[in-house]
C-alpha cells in the first residue's frame, strides 16, 4: 500500500507539472485588430434560439461574410439566421458517409468568394465584436495557418469536470500542436484557405466526429503552422451548461475518437483508462493521511487551477481535483459500457 501512495504522488506530480507547464505556453489572444477577408461558418442544427446571441456580434465585423448552415433544423433556425442578416444555406442532412457538422461546414465552404480566411464557429458561442480582428491578428502575429480557441461557459462542469478532462486533451493533443494530434476545439477555428484547400478540406474528414482535432492535425501534417490560444475571454458557450450536457458532448466526442483510433480495441481500452482514473482520483482521498497522497493532491489540483483561473472559475474548487479525476474514470467507464451516443436526435457513435 506504500507502494501505491508513492505511484500515485510521483505520478500525479509528474503529470500535473507537464499541464502547468502547457498552459504556460498557451498565447493570449492578441490585444490588436487586424481586418482579413474572412468567411465565416455557422454550422446549426435547431439553433433558433441560440442564433441571435451569436450573430448580433459576429455579423458585420469588419471584412467577414457570414453563412449560417441549416442543418435539416425542424425549427426556424433559416430564418432567425436572415432575420439578423446571415447568408444562409440549407442542406437536407448529411449522405452517407458524412458526420452532420463535417457536412454541414463543408457546404458552407462552398459558399467561398475570394475570402482568405475560414472560420468555423459553433451556433451557440456567443463571441465580442472585436473577436475576428483579433483572431486574424493572432495569427498573423504567430505565423499560424491555423489558430482554434474554446469557449467559457458557467455550471458545475468548468470547475469540476473539464479541469481534468483539459489534462487528457493536452496529453493526446499538446496545444503547441507538436504532439500525435494537434489541438483545436470547435467552438471557435480560424484558418488560412489555401492551408484549408492544402489539407484535402472536409472531404478529407468527411466521417470524423472528432472533426477539430482532425482539421488541426491535417492542416499541421500537410506544413501548416497550428497553435491553440486563448481568447476565451471573447467567447462565451451555452452549449455545456449543465452537467448532463457537458457529459453528452464530450460522450459524442470520446467514444467516436476512440473508435476510429483503436477499431475493436477501443472499449477495451475505454474500460482500462476508466479503471486507472478512477483510482488515480481515489488514492488521494481514500489514503489521505499519507504524505505521498497529499502530494498527489496538491500536484492534482495545480493544473486544475491553471484551467478554472483561464475560464474565469472559482480557484477554490481546485481542492476537488482528485474528485474531479475519479469522476472522469466514471466518465470513460460509461463510454466503454454504453456504446452509441446520440446529439441533435443524431447516432455518432
Amino acid at each position: 500500500m506504500v507502494l501505491l501512495g508513492v505511484v500515485s504522488g510521483v505520478l500525479s506530480t509528474l503529470r500535473s507539472a507537464r499541464t502547468v507547464a502547457q498552459w504556460k505556453h498557451v498565447p493570449m489572444v492578441s490585444e490588436s485588430s487586424k481586418t482579413g477577408s474572412v468567411l465565416a461558418v455557422v454550422p446549426a442544427r435547431d439553433e433558433e434560439a441560440t442564433l441571435p446571441s451569436l450573430l448580433t456580434g459576429l455579423v458585420g465585423q469588419p471584412g467577414v461574410r457570414v453563412v449560417v448552415v441549416d442543418d435539416a433544423s425542424a425549427d426556424s433556425t433559416a430564418k432567425v439566421a436572415l432575420a439578423h442578416g446571415a447568408e444562409v444555406i440549407a442542406s437536407p442532412g448529411p449522405p452517407q458517409g458524412w458526420a452532420g457538422k463535417v457536412h454541414a461546414m463543408h457546404l458552407g465552404v462552398q459558399a467561398v468568394r475570394d475570402e482568405d480566411w475560414l472560420l468555423f464557429v459553433d451556433a451557440d458561442i456567443t463571441c465580442s465584436p472585436d473577436l475576428v480582428g483579433r483572431l486574424v491578428a493572432t495569427a498573423s502575429e504567430l505565423g499560424a495557418d491555423l489558430i482554434s480557441s474554446s469557449a467559457r461557459g458557467t455550471g458545475p462542469a468548468w470547475w469540476f469536470l473539464l479541469p481534468a478532462f483539459n489534462s487528457l486533451v493536452f496529453e493526446g493533443s499538446p496545444p503547441d500542436g507538436k504532439g500525435p494530434t494537434a489541438l483545436a476545439v470547435g467552438h471557435c477555428v480560424l484558418v488560412r484557405r489555401a492551408a484549408f484547400e492544402k489539407a484535402g478540406g472536409w472531404e478529407a474528414l468527411a466521417g470524423d466526429h472528432a472533426d477539430d482535432v482532425g482539421l488541426a492535425t491535417l492542416v499541421r501534417d500537410s506544413g501548416g503552422f497550428v497553435r491553440f490560444v486563448d481568447a476565451s475571454m471573447l467567447l462565451t458557450t451555452s452549449g455545456l451548461d449543465t452537467f448532463g450536457d457537458t457529459w453528452r458532448s464530450l460522450r459524442k466526442s470520446i467514444q467516436p475518437a476512440f473508435r476510429d483510433m483503436f477499431g475493436a480495441r477501443a472499449r477495451p481500452l475505454l474500460f482500462a483508462a476508466g479503471l486507472l482514473h478512477l483510482v488515480y482520483g481515489l488514492v488521494p482521498v481514500l489514503r489521505w493521511r499519507s504524505p505521498w497522497s497529499w502530494l498527489a493532491w496538491c500536484a492534482q489540483a495545480a493544473p486544475h487551477r491553471a484551467f478554472v483561473k483561464r475560464v474565469g472559475q472559482p480557484e477554490v474548487s481546485a481542492v476537488l481535483a482528485p474528485l474531479s479525476w475519479a469522476t472522469i474514470g466514471v466518465f470513460l467507464l460509461d463510454c466503454a459500457l454504453r456504446p452509441g451516443a446520440r446529439w441533435k436526435d443524431r447516432r455518432v457513435g
